[in-house]
């Protein structure tokens, strides 16, 4: 599957040499941090760019600062320093922005484990029709998950509302629950103050449920969501490690409730979920994947 270049991990090319010439806003209080201004400016730079996520849609200044939060005399500095670098591309008639030829070619060169995500689909799809269910492939991003690639079981009546590039509340969802409880404390604590400086509600919320998604990855290998991410949909999750790097996946599956009852969940599904893990982290390890 092909997916669209804005909805691939981008980096911004900070092309800044003075505060002077990046014309930076003054920062609220409540806003201030220990990061360099320079920093904070390549932040709001990739928050905005982010904003165009996934579909990559006409947005005016006022409709980014929305989307964004980040104030909009900032956002119009910033809009017309990256329209002037290509990352973004300017409609007078609409008097909006969107993603520029630039962050569409980097698109193409950041995409990480593309031939992995590719080998996955298949398999995914197989488990979906045969437990019908909707199976996700996600990378984590601080405050959510991000699809990498998402199938539906052939004959559901009901699918989830999410697709590639989507984004999923890491504390809504049993991907990211399974993140949390499979990392080491240090790591752990280490994300923790990423997400709080981030997104102090998410932080929280998952705060509170980290020592039980610690359990449940220890003893099952596993994390159940019932009702997190919908009302009435039960969901299974398990991270999938790289030669690369730790959980550096998540593959989650979910249903209604009325068709994936926790006790199938746990007796049928779950068991299934983690041999398909164990399936291509082998295949990761002994080659049989290409790696991009």
């Amino acid at each position: 599957m092909t997916f669209h270049p804005a909805l691939q991990p981008v980096r911004f090319k900070a092309n800044f040499k003075t505060r002077r010439q990046m014309s930076i806003s003054p920062v609220h209080p409540s806003q201030r941090s220990d990061h360099p201004p320079l920093v904070r400016v390549l932040s709001r730079g990739l928050t905005i760019l982010s904003a165009f996520e996934p579909t990559n849609d006409w947005l005016t200044n006022s409709e980014i600062s929305k989307k964004t939060g980040v104030p909009k005399p900032t956002v119009s500095r910033l809009t017309a320093n990256l329209l002037k670098e290509g990352y973004l591309e300017y409609s007078p008639d609409k008097a909006a922005y969107r993603l520029g030829v630039s962050v569409l070619s980097l698109g193409f060169i950041a995409a990480a484990h593309r031939s992995f995500i590719m080998h996955a689909r298949p398999l995914m799809q197989k488990f979906a029709d045969e437990h019908q269910v909707s199976v996700v492939l996600a990378s984590p991003d601080i405050t959510s998950m991000v699809c990498n690639d998402v199938v539906h079981g052939k004959n559901m009546v009901f699918a989830l509302r999410v697709h590639a590039g989507s984004r999923l509340r890491i504390d809504r969802s049993a991907m990211g629950r399974a993140l949390i409880g499979s990392m080491a404390e240090i790591e752990r604590k280490v994300f923790f103050e990423k997400l709080k400086a981030r997104d102090s509600r998410t932080w929280k919320a998952l705060k509170s449920e980290a020592q039980e998604a610690v359990r449940q990855m220890s003893q099952r290998g596993y994390c159940i969501g019932a009702g997190t991410m919908e009302a009435g949909v039960n969901g299974v999750a398990v991270v999938i490690d790289t030669p690369e790097g730790a959980h550096t996946y998540a593959l989650g599956c979910a249903a209604l409730a009325n068709n994936l009852d926790l006790e199938r969940l746990e007796r049928v599904v779950a068991p299934g979920l983690l041999a398909l893990k164990f399936q291509l982290e082998k295949e990761l390890s002994d080659g049989s994947i290409e790696r991009d």
